[in-house]
């Protein structure tokens, strides 16, 4: 990593933590408050670029990986190919965003938003046991493997995403946002 990458990502690292809300007179900018309407087009920009569909223009988001930890600008390219192909075949299909979740209550820093997204992937997996028997054993092939996303939004952009099954716990499924994945068009 270059030091003018390191210096750039560690400004805007403190000026994320700087407090938010009201204007005052220490403050250096006004946050613009999150607007929901405006989460899905950025988080379908935001899956196309971390598969490689589109072009990332951007040093944001910054994807933390249950396989990559991290994903530093400069492993994208890795990145993309980790989330395209399995045993060194590609998916069978593109990833598909299914269903996005709002998180939690906007409270007093209006600027900020959590979401939980659904990713399917069909991709390819060697011969595995399905049980824990081992005589008891799934042929090898495509299959459809979900993914779970903590989406952070400062505005209207998005800061990171982390991958986690966890995330799923914090889903209320009928809160989901309209109109937005797959199953919800």
């Amino acid at each position: 990593m270059s030091l003018s990458k390191f210096t750039f990502g560690l400004t805007l690292s403190i000026l994320s933590m700087l407090p938010t809300g009201q204007v005052g007179a220490t403050s250096i900018v006004a946050l613009r408050p999150h607007d929901p309407a405006r989460a899905c087009p950025a988080i379908e920009t935001a899956v196309a670029e971390m598969t490689g569909q589109k072009p990332r223009t951007e040093p944001w988001p910054i994807y933390y990986s249950d396989e990559f930890g991290t994903v530093e600008y400069d492993e994208h390219i890795a990145f993309v190919k980790s989330m395209t192909t399995s045993e060194g075949r590609p998916d069978r299909s593109p990833i598909q965003l299914t269903l996005v979740w709002p998180v939690g209550k906007q409270k007093d820093d209006k600027s900020r938003a959590l979401y939980v997204i659904s990713l399917q992937r069909d991709k390819w997996h060697k011969e595995r046991e399905v049980s824990f028997d081992p005589m008891q054993t799934e042929p090898e092939g495509f299959d459809f493997a979900p993914s779970y996303w903590l989406v952070e939004f400062s505005e209207n952009r998005i800061v990171t995403m982390r991958e986690g099954f966890i995330f799923f716990e914090f889903v209320d499924y009928d809160k989901r946002l309209k109109g937005c994945g797959r199953y919800d068009r």
